[in-house]
């Protein structure tokens, strides 16, 4: 989405998290950004800067999967306004989300 990002600083970023849980890619093309903002109801938007959660178990199959909790950085967008966290409340948020999700499992 900027002008730096590349398959070499999308490795880098990848770099910081160690857990098998969470997946990093790099595509050029924005496919998955595509797809994402279409499932949550933005056709012809790409969506980034945005964070999915998911249950256990879901996949990516033909289309994307609806998330169970996501948020988004994107202040001055058409992503859902409900949905935008930057700083503590983003941090707040993300462990929320990841806490509903293993006190359901």
């Amino acid at each position: 989405m900027l002008p730096d990002d590349t398959e070499a600083s999308a490795k880098k970023s990848a770099s910081m998290f160690n857990d098998p849980r969470v997946h990093h890619f790099f595509d050029s093309d924005k496919h998955s950004g595509k797809a994402i903002a279409n499932r949550l109801g933005w056709t012809g938007k790409v969506a980034w800067d945005i964070y999915l959660f998911y249950e256990a178990g879901v996949e990516w199959a033909n289309t994307a999967p609806q998330p169970a909790y996501w948020m988004h950085q994107l202040k001055d967008s058409w992503a859902h306004k409900a949905h935008f966290r930057t700083g503590d409340g983003l941090v707040k948020e993300l462990l929320n989300a990841m806490t509903k999700l293993f006190e359901g499992h």
